[in-house]
């Protein structure tokens, strides 16, 4: 993903509107065109706490407080995840 923007922490992702969403359990399945998307586990959590208000970072804590993992890793989880569904055309920003 060489062509994909720096994410900093205090960018503030967005649901890309037209994506389906559908609750399975404790899955979340994002439907949109011809394409679907299986969210589980923290993939989900960060999905859902993309709001259009929250920051990266923000969105980090999220995971720190859910899952006690160290600050650093989540924010660097949550930015490659969030790459990968910027170039899928579910997040904008």
């Amino acid at each position: 993903m060489t062509d994909a923007p720096a994410i900093a922490p205090g960018d503030v992702p967005r649901r890309v509107l037209g994506i389906r969403v559908r609750r399975s359990g404790e899955d979340l399945l994002l439907g949109w065109a011809d394409q679907a998307l299986r969210l589980d586990g923290s993939a989900a959590l960060v999905y859902a706490s993309v709001d259009g208000t929250r920051g990266v970072g923000d969105v980090a804590r999220v995971l720190v407080e859910q899952y006690g993992i160290d600050e650093e890793e989540a924010l660097a989880d949550v930015t490659e995840f969030l790459a990968d569904l910027t170039a899928r055309n579910v997040i904008e920003w």
